[in-house]
């Protein structure tokens, strides 16, 4: 199936039934047709959606210049194509962020957030302060089984997050949930080598962790995701201890675990610091009964080097999502970083820093959003 038929397919499906665009839903097809390349020397590139491109943005200038390189030197910096794919449309609530960026990388502004349904290979919602609304955005294209990368931290309630994973399930959408610090060069050599560890006999006693960092929920997060590609490990509670949950400063804040074992596991802990109290890399140490395992975020260098070390391994993993249609994460790591980070949340938004078990968290309990007024609410009508 070529592009344009497999793109006319999408679209047939997404608007099988007369479903009305404006409602911000969409009917899925039966199957999503995969992106195929026609050959090993295809230079088709895959087109990609953006949704929200303002404020505060991975897209803008970390995503965007892999995707659609600028023509020239970029701050002293000539950027290469690193990727197979290119941004084509972009949407954003706000029309001049949007014209900003369109004109920047050269592609078309969608009227409407589901503009993009059977139009792009998938899509990327990136803002930060629009987590709150990744539900409603993210409904037409999860219906229609359109890859979608949907930027940490997915969501701020249980619900909206179950919400999601059970509406990609159903509709065969494969997701990604990423975090730079799960795919860099140091956290896969981190996971290998526990495993050897572990593959030797050894089992986990602990793991400690800091995140250079001045918020929580957009960045603090970090460390949430990459001890959870490291350790696979089943976070039974958590708790966040700190003033406040954004633009701490040095202050920062200490986040716990409780780990249950398995296996010849036994249970164990893990703490991580999160602050701007030094200038200093990220870390990571595991200690095992067998010895430690620890990695320094090697975040050094020129911008180029490090742009491509640390940012780069994402959306290659979001490429391979589009043209295999799998996943680089299970729906249970998704789902149990998630959970992670909202009962850390909901330890220092509600229980002022208490340990609390993951069980507990209430369903429809809701982290605090950035900007309330991001997204406006009639788009969704």
């Amino acid at each position: 199936m070529g592009k344009s038929s497999r793109r006319r397919f999408l679209a047939q499906g997404a608007l099988a039934g007369g479903v009305f665009f404006g409602a911000g839903s969409a009917k899925a097809s039966g199957e999503r047709p995969k992106y195929k390349r026609k050959s090993p020397a295809s230079a088709e590139l895959m087109e990609v959606g953006i949704i929200t491109c303002g404020y505060y943005s991975h897209i803008e200038d970390i995503w965007g210049i892999f995707l659609n390189p600028p023509l020239s030197e970029k701050n002293g910096i000539f950027w290469p194509r690193q990727t197979g794919m290119v941004m084509t449309t972009v949407w954003d609530p706000d029309p001049k962020a949007a014209e900003v960026f369109a004109k920047k990388y050269d592609v078309k502004v969608a009227k409407n957030y589901y503009d993009m349904v059977g139009k792009v290979d998938g899509v990327i919602l990136s803002d930060y302060y629009a987590t709150g609304w990744w539900p409603q955005l993210s409904k037409p294209y999860l219906e229609a089984g359109m890859p979608s990368l949907i930027n940490r931290p997915f969501a701020l309630s249980l619900n909206e997050m179950n919400e999601m994973v059970n509406r990609a399930k159903e509709h065969n959408a494969p997701i990604l949930v990423p975090s730079s610090d799960e795919t860099m060069l140091e956290t896969i050599r981190a996971r290998h080598r526990v495993q050897m560890l572990l593959d030797k006999g050894g089992h986990v006693t602990g793991a400690m962790a800091f995140e250079p960092c001045d918020e929580y929920a957009a960045h603090g997060v970090h460390s949430i995701y990459n001890l959870y590609t490291i350790l696979k490990p089943n976070v039974i509670a958590a708790n966040l201890i700190a003033d406040k949950w954004w633009e701490w400063g040095d202050k920062g804040a200490m986040m716990n675990w409780l780990v249950k074992g398995d296996g010849k596991n036994s249970d164990y802990s893990v703490a991580i610091r999160m602050s701007t109290e030094a200038d200093t890399n990220g870390w990571v140490e595991i200690s095992t009964n067998t010895g430690r395992v620890f990695e320094n975020n090697d975040n050094e260098g020129d911008v180029f080097t490090r742009y491509r070390n640390l940012f780069v391994p994402t959306m290659l993993d979001f490429e391979r999502m589009i043209e295999t249609g799998k996943q680089p994460q299970t729906f249970e790591h998704i789902i149990g970083k998630t959970t992670t980070f909202l009962t850390g949340f909901y330890s220092h938004m509600e229980k002022k820093g208490a340990m609390v078990s993951c069980n507990d968290v209430p369903a429809d309990w809701r982290g605090p959003q950035v900007m309330p007024e991001r997204i406006p609410k009639d788009i969704f009508k």
